[in-house]
């Protein structure tokens, strides 16, 4: 790309753009930057495990362009780089190699990192003569979430691992961290007042440099449109306008507690006065009701199996991300619930924010520091 005093936002990604949030997380913020006119231009970076075709990449940025919007996918360059397994500092030579390559062809542009991987490499890659501004966005707790997802490990081996991966993940983030310090220019963006505090206090990031995030906050949506979208979905759905619809957003992985959704569910089933017959199930005019949005549909329709909840009571459905929002105003509560645990207390998960967007009221087990004000 051939440079004529543009506004360049590089942005950094090593979690991959197959990653669950990068559409609502990465993308979606990223072309609410061009559609305010704060940016000119997007060179998104990913580091990637396996090829991923261009025309994918295309299609992704298309489809989440909003209809009658004047902004061109072309506004938003992709490169792919090869990610390699993450032991150390070491390993992530190649990473920095490759990204120095590619950042010694632009002057004046501002980088955001996302994550504390993309931010140390990021870190040993820019030539700060170059760069305007650079963000590390603190998106939760790396050595955190990994420990947290193997807790369950049997395997002795495996368990020693795990642990000496946990300890690798924390020395990178202190060191990334820390970085707020001594780089020009430079900033943590963190999702949560609790994850700042992590921040400061355990990896001695500093103070002054960590602002909350918000761009990647969506709006509220207007009555009037949520009204329209709930009239239409339920329609759609054949969900009369007097049933109390709850929503569980999200996916079947452990940490999101889809079980306790469930059993959450059925409980509110058991009390009497949300009894109904069966014959009832054409017309799903049940008092209450549970939408599943999903992309693991199979694996809910097996644990709503198991637990007997009656067929005309939920509906498991898979819908493109741009759709979201039309399912979710549809709904009355959203649902999400956590184990209490450091990686849930300091986040700020997008489903809640999803959830606000439409005005849903909330239902949590106070496991999330934003939902505890």
């Amino acid at each position: 790309m051939k440079q004529k005093n543009i506004k360049l936002l590089i942005f950094i990604v090593h979690d991959g753009i197959k990653n669950s949030v990068f559409t609502g997380q990465v993308l979606q913020p990223t072309l609410q930057k061009i559609k305010n006119q704060t940016i000119d231009h997007v060179l998104l970076i990913s580091f990637e495990k396996e090829s991923i075709s261009q025309d994918y990449i295309y299609n992704l940025i298309k489809n989440n362009i909003p209809q009658n919007s004047n902004i061109s996918s072309s506004v938003i360059s992709t490169i792919t780089l090869k990610r390699s397994i993450f032991w150390g500092k070491f390993s992530l030579r190649s990473a920095i190699s490759q990204l120095t390559q590619v950042l010694k062809k632009y002057r004046k542009y501002n980088v955001i990192a996302r994550g504390p991987i993309a931010g140390f490499i990021a870190a040993k890659s820019i030539n700060f003569l170059h760069c305007n501004n650079f963000t590390i966005q603190a998106r939760g707790l790396l050595a955190q979430e990994y420990d947290y997802a193997h807790k369950n490990e049997k395997n002795p081996l495996k368990k020693i691992i795990h642990k000496a991966r946990y300890y690798i993940f924390h020395a990178l983030e202190k060191k990334t961290y820390q970085l707020s310090k001594k780089l020009p220019n430079t900033q943590i963006e963190s999702v949560s007042h609790a994850l700042k505090n992590h921040l400061i206090n355990n990896f001695g990031a500093n103070q002054d440099s960590i602002t909350l995030a918000n761009s990647d906050i969506p709006s509220q949506f207007e009555k009037n449109q949520i009204t329209t979208w709930r009239t239409h979905i339920r329609q759609k759905l054949q969900i009369p306008a007097n049933t109390t619809i709850y929503c569980y957003n999200g996916s079947i992985k452990p940490w999101q507690c889809p079980e306790k959704v469930i059993d959450f569910f059925k409980k509110k089933l058991q009390n009497p006065c949300y009894h109904s017959s069966p014959s009832v199930l054409k017309k799903r005019s049940k008092k209450i009701f549970l939408l599943i949005l999903t992309q693991h549909t199979k694996e809910f329709e097996t644990l709503i199996k198991q637990a007997n909840i009656p067929r005309h009571t939920y509906l498991i459905k898979t819908i493109d991300h741009n759709k979201i929002y039309q399912y979710l105003a549809a709904c009355d509560y959203g649902i999400i619930f956590r184990e209490p645990n450091i990686v849930n207390w300091v986040s700020r998960p997008t489903k809640v924010l999803e959830y606000r967007a439409v005005g849903l009221k909330i239902i949590h087990n106070n496991t999330v520091g934003i939902l505890c004000k």
